[in-house]
């Protein structure tokens, strides 16, 4: 029971304290003075070359674990000269520009593979090398500089009055330089503030994820105990609830799983020729809580409280002579003995039902925690998708957790997100910086073939597509994505533009040069339904080409568009309606769930909301 909730915190992912997020500086206050005051360029110190060596040492690590348990490490670490990466990352003041540079270009080669998360960290580390080596050494670094800051400044002043990312595209790398080579950090720090918001804000109501947890306990079970030197029969009826609570919290997300019920025992207890009937009643309450960070999903051990309360409903006496002797004997003694026989069964009952709720709440907590680290955060680390800010919080009623993904030469939104429609049970609030940045991580330079794409879906979902087959008389494709934005999302007010790069298409033994793949959709909604309604046809052309424009396609790019229409234009159909979100496992008594709120604007951010069916 618990492990589903604990895979909807992961997955799911408005209170929290976001001082110094919400509080950034405002893209809008660049207006007058773009960058402010520029420092002039300074060579970084030695200090700084050490930093530089240090940091490639470190990135080193993961790469090194990866081809230790590789068949083909051996390989890749001779095409990547391997000693010569051991060697400048134990360079320290000494490292050398032209090695830095030869291994650079060896990690940014059109080789499948390089994508993964472990070489694009080294050779993010060796363009940050040699950015401050060149820095150091070499005259024209400050001519390189001016024209840096001549360039930011025009793109911030540009960005004030687009607001739009695309406004703001170049920003990124720009500031990853000047950080790099050590220059101007003021004005680094101040447009970081601006252009590093969260690009990721998701909520979760406790109403939802209660209707997998909360159940009603009806049982019936036997008494068999002895008390004070006497043995007590009988039965004991619990009725009561289990059920979900979110406590308020900012700096974790806490949930509470309650147990409260009453238990109505009548019992026997015979000792010599006296047999006494009694009924008690004892409330029970249980609770243990459940805390989930960016690191960890742990539990407090379980608390737990009784009170029991009895009466005397009968007494029998086998005794031929002084019943009534003996009855005033014991009246007075059931009397005496009430306090202590009551603490007893309610001392007991406590510690029945914590060690009861411990042990129904243990392997499922257990196994919840490893989850979230196995399941969720090491295959986000895996592929460099592990967010740089990742928060979670509970109020009364609402889990959110917030994130920002954005490397150190990528921006993240520079707006607040559009409020959350407040029908919905489930929002996703995304700034497309996010899926970009996201993309560019896992796909720049990959090479993806149909037999891999049809082998995941089949894993994924069991069975491929319709939409994705392929024709039997087609040979088979593959498509290299562009090293720059290799899939990306623009949303503009109420329209969301879809745009797929390809350097380098094949199909069967036909190789096919760079062509862009773009698609938009417009979101409509009517009184019960949300839909997407495609913008025209699915533009097919080279990086760069003007429809009507003077250049003509060749031969080849006209075979390739042709190839790639049939194919993308049974992908992105023209009409899509968004059906009802379906919920896993024991949520899936709460679905399906409706949209409630898909909306896009300008600046980047999509809103996604459904609402209780």
């Amino acid at each position: 029971m618990l492990r589903h909730v604990a895979l909807v915190f992961v997955i799911s992912f408005s209170s929290v304290s976001i001082l110094g997020i919400c509080g950034a500086a405002d893209i809008a206050d660049f207006g007058k003075q773009p960058i402010g005051k520029v420092p002039p360029f300074k060579k970084p110190n030695e200090n700084a070359l050490l930093e530089a060596s240090t940091d490639l040492s470190e990135s080193l690590r993961p790469l090194n674990k990866l081809l230790s348990r590789s068949a083909s490490g051996v390989d890749w670490r001779s095409y990547l000269d391997w000693s010569a990466l051991e060697t400048q990352a134990r360079a320290g003041k000494k490292l050398d520009v032209s090695v830095l540079l030869k291994l650079y270009r060896r990690f940014n080669a059109d080789e499948n593979g390089l994508e993964m998360y472990q070489f694009v960290t080294v050779r993010r580390a060796l363009a940050a090398a040699i950015e401050v080596t060149v820095a150091a050494n070499n005259d024209q670094a400050s001519e390189t500089y001016t024209k840096r800051i001549k360039k930011l400044n025009g793109l911030i002043k540009n960005a004030t009055k687009e607001k739009t990312p695309k406004s703001l595209d170049g920003v990124g790398p720009l500031l990853a330089r000047l950080l790099e080579s050590r220059q101007a950090s003021e004005i680094v720090t101040r447009i970081r503030s601006a252009v590093d918001r969260p690009n990721l804000f998701m909520s979760v109501d406790e109403s939802l994820l209660s209707s997998a947890v909360n159940r009603v306990v009806d049982r019936v079970s036997p008494v068999n105990e002895v008390v004070l030197g006497t043995p007590v029969r009988g039965s004991g009826h619990t009725s009561g609830m289990v059920f979900l609570d979110f406590i308020p919290s900012s700096r974790q997300a806490v949930t509470q799983l309650s147990f409260q019920a009453t238990n109505l025992a009548n019992t026997r207890s015979t000792k010599g020729p006296v047999t006494v009937c009694s009924e008690g009643v004892t409330e029970l309450s249980a609770r243990k809580r459940i805390y989930i960070n960016d690191e960890r999903l742990w539990a407090d051990q379980t608390v737990a409280m009784a009170s029991t309360k009895t009466r005397m409903t009968g007494l029998g006496i086998k005794s031929r002579f002084g019943k009534n002797f003996i009855r005033r004997i014991v009246m007075k003694k059931v009397s005496e003995l009430k306090p202590k026989i009551e603490a007893i069964s309610q001392r007991r009952a406590q510690e029945r039902v914590r060690q009861e709720f411990e042990a129904e709440t243990a392997n499922a907590i257990s196994e919840a925690s490893r989850d979230y680290e196995q399941k969720f955060r090491q295959p986000l680390k895996v592929r460099g998708w592990y967010p740089e800010l990742l928060r979670m919080s509970t109020t009364n009623d609402k889990l959110t957790v917030i994130g920002r993904k954005a490397l150190r030469d990528q921006i993240a939104a520079f707006t607040n997100p559009p409020e959350a429609d407040s029908d919905t049970v489930l929002s996703v609030r995304v700034h497309e910086t996010l899926v970009n940045n996201a993309s560019e991580i896992t796909l720049a330079g990959r090479t993806i073939t149909q037999e891999f794409v049809e082998e995941q879906l089949k894993e994924r979902d069991g069975e491929l597509p319709e939409s994705l087959t392929s024709d039997p008389d087609q040979p088979p494709w593959s498509i290299t994505f562009a090293k720059r934005k290799p899939v990306e999302i623009n949303a503009t007010n109420g329209r969301i533009k879809l745009t797929v790069r390809g350097s380098r298409y094949t199909s069967g033994d036909r190789e096919f040069p760079a062509m862009d793949i773009s698609v938009a959709y417009r979101i409509e909604k009517d009184a019960n339904t949300i839909r997407l309604v495609r913008d025209g046809e699915v533009q097919i052309y080279p990086p760069g080409f003007i429809p009507g424009g003077d250049k003509k396609l060749s031969v080849s790019e006209t075979s390739l568009r042709r190839i790639l229409q049939k194919r993308f234009g049974r992908v992105f159909k023209e009409n899509v309606t968004v059906d009802p979100l379906e919920l896993p496992d024991q949520l899936a008594a709460a679905g399906p769930l409706p949209m409630e709120q898909f909306e896009a604007r300008k600046d980047g951010w999509m809103a996604i909301g459904w609402r209780k069916k």
